[in-house]
C-alpha cells in the first residue's frame, strides 16, 4: 500500500480492516446505521495486500491499545479464511485465532474474520451482497436486462457482479460510480434481512 494511505495513528478501540477504499465508505455507513461507536475502518488496498500490509498495521501507533480487530475480505477462493488466519498467527503472533468465519475470539484484542458475502449469499464478494440488498428495487429489472444483453457480447464483462453493480448505480437519480459513493447517497438498503449475518458479526465489536 502507498505510504500516504497508511494511518498515522489508530485512536479508536475497534479496528475493521477491509479490502479497498470503496469498501471503507460502505462499512462506515453500515456501522453508523447499526449504531456502532469508537471504530476505525481501514482499506488495505486489495486482497493481494493482506499478506504484506496487515502485519505492518501492528506497527502503527495505537494498535496495541485496540480491543477488537475485525478482518473482512472477499471469498474469491476457498482458502480466504485460512489465509487470514495464517497471517494473524504466523506473521502477527496471535496465539488465539478464530476457528471459523463470523465469530470472535476472547482475550484482547478480540479477533474476528468475515468472508464476504457471507454463508447465506451466493457469490464471492461485496458486490454480490450489495445486489442482494436491492434485489427488489425497480432498477434491478433494468440490470437483469443489461446482464442478459452483455452476456451475448463477443467479449463480455469478466466480472458480471461488478458490471451489475455499475449498471444499478448508473440507474439511480444521481450517478455514483462506486459502492462507497452509492452508500453515501443511500442507494443500498441497509435494513435488508440479507445483512443479518454481517451485522451480527459487526455487533460483536460492542462486546
Amino acid at each position: 500500500m502507498e505510504e500516504s494511505n497508511w494511518p498515522k495513528e489508530i485512536k479508536n478501540k475497534k479496528l475493521v480492516v477491509v479490502e479497498g477504499k470503496e469498501d471503507v465508505e460502505f462499512f462506515v455507513r453500515l456501522l453508523d446505521h447499526i449504531g456502532m461507536k469508537d471504530y476505525f475502518v481501514w482499506g488495505i488496498g486489495g486482497k493481494d495486500e493482506f499478506n504484506n500490509d496487515l502485519p505492518l498495521l501492528a506497527k502503527v501507533a495505537g494498535f496495541s491499545d485496540i480491543t477488537h480487530l475485525a478482518v473482512v475480505r472477499d471469498k474469491n477462493g476457498e482458502d480466504a479464511f485460512d489465509s487470514v488466519v495464517n497471517i494473524l498467527k504466523r506473521k502477527m503472533g496471535f496465539v488465539s485465532v478464530p476457528k471459523k468465519p463470523g465469530i470472535f475470539t476472547t482475550g484482547r484484542p478480540r479477533l474476528g474474520i468475515f468472508i464476504m458475502p457471507g454463508k447465506e449469499i451466493e457469490g464471492n464478494m461485496l458486490e454480490d451482497l450489495c445486489l442482494k440488498m436491492v434485489e427488489s428495487h425497480q432498477a434491478m429489472q433494468c440490470v437483469k436486462a443489461f446482464a442478459e444483453c452483455v452476456s451475448n457480447l463477443v467479449n463480455p464483462p469478466k466480472n458480471i457482479s461488478k458490471a451489475k453493480v455499475q449498471a444499478y448505480l448508473a440507474a439511480q437519480p444521481e450517478v455514483a460510480n462506486t459502492i462507497g459513493r452509492g452508500a453515501q447517497k443511500g442507494y443500498w438498503d441497509f435494513d435488508s434481512p440479507c445483512l443479518n449475518e454481517l451485522t451480527s458479526f459487526l455487533k460483536n465489536l460492542e462486546s
